[in-house]
């Protein structure tokens, strides 16, 4: 952990008028730090927090990342990612997240866009949703020149059946 580095909890943020996600976000209060000194002399320092233990904390000041969120145990600070932090902050939506990062995966393998992309020129691509190896992918607006497609929503997909 970086020195003299504030500490906050992590917690869930319900969607805004801009976002309409749920986010992981840092707490807008920080845990209290004291010094702990390292030798006799009490010269040399750094900061200590006290911590519950079972805690999902970060340094962070707005969103937390995979390299600064921490999980509190009872032998110190354990770095976690933010899929970790999410599964043990919200543990009843662990399974579908990790479903939607398995239709991720599959699509980063595919090298589907995430977003609604242009693709001009020759294509075979068809308005709906269609199998792209392992994969789906969702086109509109097709014409013999241009689509515009990205990889399909896991609820496109049941919709189709797939």
């Amino acid at each position: 952990m970086r020195a003299g580095a504030v500490l906050r909890p992590v917690l869930v943020w319900s969607g805004t008028r801009t976002r309409l996600e749920d986010r992981l976000v840092a707490g807008f209060q920080s845990y209290p730090k004291r010094p702990h000194y390292i030798d006799e002399a009490q010269t040399t320092w750094k900061s200590a927090h006290d911590l519950p233990v079972g805690a999902v904390v970060t340094t962070a000041r707005q969103t937390p990342w995979d390299d600064d969120t921490y999980l509190v145990t009872p032998d110190g600070l354990n770095a976690i990612t933010r899929a970790q932090a999410w599964d043990i902050i919200d543990p009843a939506g662990a399974e579908d997240r990790a479903a939607e990062r398995e239709h991720h995966h599959r699509a980063d393998l595919e090298a589907l866009p995430l977003h609604l992309t242009r693709f001009v020129g020759h294509h075979g691509f068809q308005d709906g949703v269609h199998p792209a190896g392992n994969s789906y992918y969702f086109a509109e607006r097709c014409t013999r020149r241009q689509a515009f497609m990205r990889r399909a929503t896991r609820a496109e997909i049941a919709a189709l059946g797939g």
